[in-house]
């Protein structure tokens, strides 16, 4: 019991630190779908987040013009599953890369940090296509997503991802994850 226990804290104080990387604002975790006012493609992407939330496996990737909602939809996805009980993180792709890059400084592997982040049940990833990709930032994020993948086609594992340019932009290697057929594209 102990050791199961002492495992479970690990993993909350865990959860918890990155939660902290959100830095969501407070009227930013009062974010709901409900509250999104959608027709057309938004209404297209808060349809998918809405079947997404009540079993999150797999990856969703959202895409589209600036002002049509979709950090919205991610702010929200991780509000109603931290309601639901999940862990569940928002962090910019920007954000995400400064925290692995971070660890040197803290005599940390890039590696351990990304190995938290594959293991939040929920990871809303958002801004992908703003980061300069940089041969080490693809190796990093490659890592990131091919473990998401492979963790959302055994269950338990969602990850969503909203970006402006059209996925099949990324690296080749990144997009073929993302287009798999398994993992949908809105």
């Amino acid at each position: 019991g102990g050791k199961l226990q002492r495992c479970a804290c690990k993993q909350a104080e865990d959860a918890a630190k990155l939660q902290k990387l959100c830095g969501l604002t407070a009227a930013e975790r009062d974010y709901r779908l409900s509250r999104i006012l959608s027709d057309g493609d938004t209404g297209r992407m808060v349809q998918a987040a809405a079947d997404f939330i009540p079993a999150p496996t797999g990856i969703l990737t959202l895409w589209g013009t600036t002002g049509n909602a979709k950090t919205v939809v991610l702010m929200s996805i991780v509000n109603e599953c931290v309601e639901r009980g999940m862990g569940a993180v928002y962090l910019t792709g920007f954000d995400l890369v400064g925290y692995i890059r971070d660890a040197f400084k803290e005599d940390e592997s890039a590696l351990a940090r990304i190995r938290r982040f594959e293991n939040v049940p929920v990871l809303c990833l958002d801004e992908l296509d703003k980061i300069k990709w940089t041969e080490w930032v693809e190796e990093q994020i490659t890592e990131l997503i091919d473990r998401r993948y492979r963790l959302g086609l055994e269950g338990g594992y969602g990850t969503v991802i909203a970006m402006n340019k059209n996925p099949n932009e990324l690296p080749t290697w990144i997009y073929s994850r993302l287009s798999d057929g398994r993992n949908k594209i809105i």
